[in-house]
């Protein structure tokens, strides 16, 4: 009985020392590594600010093939969240909430897991030339759990360890991305513009001429009612019937001027749009396009309204096709 006597009060002895020693331990906790990825900033940035995406490189959405994961605020952006439910002890439950977004330049993150406190986290995204930098950091309150202080020793390297091998995912998916050449789908709010318009519906082998003409009317009543240019050209794609094609031909201007004939006036209202750049020859505009179709899809939007192309180079000014920039809207809610 002595023995066993001596045993308790020598095991009660070492948890009121662990108990103290815990409370000199530190409290803040904070976990961080970096990685080297051969992409620009937007293309890397996306993949974080997208929460879709998680599961193609995070490692914890990666454990539980079952976890249910629900998203809020449209998943993408600042404010977007995602909640999980697992049944995996060492995934549980919770949400992550994206904070602040700065497109290319930062993300920060609160994680929320429920019983186990909050903790919050960042990213930032470090370009140089085609390179990006990424650092993904993390940071928790322990409180006065002694249990946790300790448990905060560990953080570094269990954590650390899942950050780093998120990290390889990540260069995995945003370099596969740039060696396919794939768009970037992006949401963008575009603010009202004032703009004037030619609209027709014309066969479709004569759209090009149709622009030409349309775009040459447009400008020559841009300058005779001294009107200025705030945007580049745009086309709007109502309606395709058979090989009819309901086509609107714009160009935003600083104010709107008065209707005249053909010419059409009006103030395009701000909206929701999930964007795409193109690049290269118009040719090839239709894929840029089937790929905006599917993403809207695969990240659960609805169709809006028609889709915009707006052009960012001047054909006439640069005749390499390969250089042709083209900005392709798609509004949604």
């Amino acid at each position: 009985m002595k023995t066993l006597k001596k045993f308790f009060i020598g095991l009660l002895f070492i948890l009121i020392a662990m108990t103290v020693i815990a409370f000199f331990l530190p409290r803040q906790v904070h976990v961080e590594r970096k990685g080297t990825i051969q992409a620009p900033a937007k293309v890397v940035f996306n993949q974080v600010n997208n929460l879709h995406t998680w599961d193609k490189w995070a490692v914890w959405n990666q454990m539980d093939p079952n976890m249910k994961v629900n998203f809020e605020n449209t998943g993408i952006g600042k404010d977007a969240a995602y909640t999980w439910e697992s049944e995996d002890p060492n995934l549980g439950s919770g949400k992550l909430t994206i904070t602040a977004s700065v497109p290319y330049d930062s993300i920060a993150t609160t994680m929320n897991f429920m019983e186990k406190g909050l903790s919050t986290g960042y990213f930032l995204f470090e370009e140089s030339g085609q390179t990006t930098t990424v650092t993904w950091a993390f940071n928790s309150d322990l409180g006065y759990n002694p249990l946790a202080r300790w448990m905060g020793l560990l953080y570094d390297s269990m954590v650390g360890a899942d950050f780093k091998k998120s990290i390889k995912n990540l260069k995995i998916v945003a370099e596969t991305i740039v060696q396919e050449g794939r768009p970037i789908v992006e949401l963008v709010t575009l603010p009202e513009f004032n703009y004037v318009s030619i609209r027709e519906t014309i066969e479709l082998e004569a759209v090009s001429t149709q622009m030409g003409v349309s775009y040459g009317q447009l400008m020559n009543f841009i300058n005779q009612n001294d009107l200025m240019m705030s945007n580049m050209p745009y086309a709007i794609y109502h309606k395709i019937d058979g090989t009819r094609i309901d086509l609107e031909c714009g160009i935003p201007v600083d104010y709107k001027p008065e209707p005249q004939g053909n010419i059409l006036t009006g103030t395009m209202p701000s909206k929701t749009y999930a964007t795409a750049d193109h690049f290269g020859s118009y040719d090839q505009l239709e894929q840029t396009h089937s790929f905006i179709q599917q993403w809207i899809k695969n990240n659960g939007f609805r169709l809006a309204g028609s889709p915009m192309e707006q052009y960012l180079t001047d054909p006439q000014k640069e005749p390499d096709e390969s250089k042709w920039v083209t900005a392709i809207y798609y509004p949604i809610n």
